[in-house]
């Protein structure tokens, strides 16, 4: 849906291109040693627009009046323009939308790995303090190494599997340790739920798992700095933070003192399988855009197309795209999913206006015979 929605908005903006390619070629030359017709050159950009606007979707340029050679050259050349630069972007979206995934991953294992680099500057600061404590024959306080000694980060250090993740991903602040530092000190060690942690005489396990949890949603999900940090690498943080945070929750949750247990979340069980159902189903709403918008719009008979939310025209384009195009899937799942969609990312009255339209959309669908659905798309969940 995201990806759809940069869609959208790179075709916007590549309209405009093209609208001002268009005044550009009409421009009176001002170094141009004959007579300029400016009325004429205005009056020809007005028809060229005119033209490409009737047309930028078809394959076939239709006028509604004669026009001259140079009016419809200008008209080609803003269709070429538009048409191009409308191919490339959806080429990148496409790409960057599956990478985005991983990305997200990344965040995830990288949020985890935040947690031991926070431990061990724990044991560093405490060092630091005592050899300058040493001359004086002050000492420091063994719960100032408690999130050192946490438990739930031992767990995290020594669970195999984690580590191997840390290494296909290639999960290291090595080359940020200046600001992993500048966070330890300036962010985690000034939290008061920090502050209180440090106090406590041999927590619990319970007390280290709650302090790692508070990290993750005080510190590291909540703070300008490390939001930034993130923010640059993912394209799509805002909407990636939500579940992150999830992520974060059910893996340090799951620490178990008894069997050293830490559960790793999977964003798909077949990523290879799941991405083909992201690309294929991408590229159907892409390629049939025309004809589902006008499925969408017949139904939405008090509605004009223009009036129906963004998210709401991309999310029900995509429910039509997934009840043709993907036999398995049974029509109850997929209107259930993108009356979730609407609910989550579109305005408040989203949820009642697609599940409406879905349902009659679905059922006009299977009049006709257009919806063909196999195996488990068979099942009907009502």
């Amino acid at each position: 849906m995201q990806a759809l929605y940069a869609v959208q908005k790179c075709e916007d903006a590549n309209f405009e291109l093209a609208l001002d390619h268009i005044d550009d070629i009409f421009t009176p030359d001002l170094n141009s040693m004959e007579v300029q017709d400016k009325a004429l050159l205005k009056q020809n950009a007005k028809i060229a627009k005119k033209v490409f606007k009737s047309n930028f979707q078809s394959r076939q340029i239709k006028e509604e009046q004669d026009s001259n050679p140079e009016i419809r050259s200008a008209v080609s050349d803003a269709l070429d323009l538009f048409q191009t630069n409308v191919k490339k972007d959806i080429s990148f979206i496409k790409k960057d939308m599956l990478e985005a995934v991983n990305t997200l991953l990344e965040n995830y294992y990288l949020s985890i790995k935040l947690l031991e680099e926070f431990s061990e500057l724990a044991l560093e600061d405490v060092e630091k303090r005592k050899t300058r404590l040493n001359d004086s024959g002050k000492q420091v306080f063994e719960s100032e190494l408690n999130l050192f000694k946490n438990k739930g980060i031992k767990i995290i250090k020594e669970n195999d599997a984690l580590q191997n993740e840390f290494t296909r991903f290639g999960t290291s602040w090595e080359d940020d340790m200046l600001d992993v530092q500048e966070w330890y000190r300036d962010i985690l060690k000034k939290a008061d739920f920090y502050k209180e942690y440090v106090l406590k005489n041999e927590p619990s396990f319970e007390e280290d798992v709650e302090t790692l949890d508070k990290i993750t949603r005080q510190v590291i999900l909540k703070s300008e700095a490390i939001t930034n940090f993130m923010a640059e690498r993912d394209l799509y943080w805002e909407e990636n933070k939500s579940a992150l945070k999830s992520m974060l929750k059910k893996s340090i949750k799951s620490l178990d003192e008894m069997t050293q247990h830490i559960e790793l979340i999977e964003l798909s069980a077949n990523w290879e399988e799941d991405s083909e159902f992201f690309k294929n189903l991408f590229q159907e709403t892409i390629v049939n855009n025309e004809e589902y918008e006008k499925i969408v719009s017949d139904f939405a008979k008090n509605w004009a197309t223009d009036r129906i939310a963004v998210v709401d025209m991309i999310i029900l384009k995509m429910a039509v795209a997934e009840m043709l195009n993907f036999p398995s899937i049974p029509v109850k799942v997929t209107i259930n999913e993108y009356i979730e969609l609407s609910k989550n990312y579109s305005t408040q009255k989203s949820k009642q206006f697609v599940n409406g339209l879905l349902d009659k959309i679905s059922i006009s669908l299977e009049k006709e015979d257009k919806i063909k659905k196999s195996g488990r798309g068979l099942i009907d969940n009502k």
